[in-house]
């Protein structure tokens, strides 16, 4: 008889005994990364986040660019079915356009851009490339679903992969207080910027 059964890996933290420890990690560190950016988050502050130690941490995790990467893939993944439910779904362009542009400006984040700049020099060439590819995909199934919109009719002809890049850019405003305060809540902001961009979109 195998007396080994049911023990614990040598060296294997007892806290990640759980199957949502992982998850648990990811959604913490997602949330303290996209809060504060890459410098101020240490392992050791996520680790107190989750009430974890710092070796349970470590376990999944070996250093903070890994955890990082999987961070960024794990909220890119979100996004990107989040927003392909929505853009894919039913009503008009411009009313899924107005949902997604709320969604996503609803959740208060660093500027992606700055803390990827933050990053760069700690990810390595592969990390920083699965990343981008990620954020890729969020811009494809924007395009798909312009592209449908100018072959039905519903938007003028334009370049469909400019137009998702724009768009995307445009909710970045998110973070600018003078756009969204106290005054101009999220959702005005939302529309404004969908009415802005639908101005130069709606067949004449």
């Amino acid at each position: 008889m195998n007396k080994s059964n049911g023990k614990r890996k040598p060296g294997r933290p007892k806290a990640t005994e759980s199957p949502q420890t992982m998850v648990q990690i990811l959604r913490t560190a997602s949330f303290l990364f996209m809060e504060q950016g890459f410098e101020k988050v240490s392992l050791e502050t996520v680790a107190k986040a989750c009430g974890l130690t710092k070796a349970s941490v470590y376990y999944y995790f070996s250093n903070k660019s890994i955890l990082f990467t999987e961070c960024l893939l794990f909220v890119l993944k979100m996004a990107h079915d989040s927003t392909a439910a929505i853009i894919n779904g039913p009503g008009t362009l411009r009313e899924r356009m107005q949902t997604v542009a709320s969604r996503h400006m609803k959740n208060t984040h660093v500027d992606f851009e700055t803390m990827m700049r933050e990053a760069s020099l700690g990810l390595s060439e592969e990390q920083i490339a699965a990343i981008r590819e990620g954020e890729g995909m969020l811009h494809v199934v924007l395009q798909h679903a312009f592209e449908k919109a100018i072959n039905d009719g519903e938007i003028i002809q334009c370049d469909p992969v400019l137009l998702s890049h724009l768009f995307t850019s445009m909710l970045t405003v998110r973070n600018r207080k003078e756009i969204v305060n106290d005054l101009q809540t999220v959702e005005q902001s939302a529309s404004d910027i969908v009415e802005l961009l639908w101005s130069g979109l709606a067949p004449r």
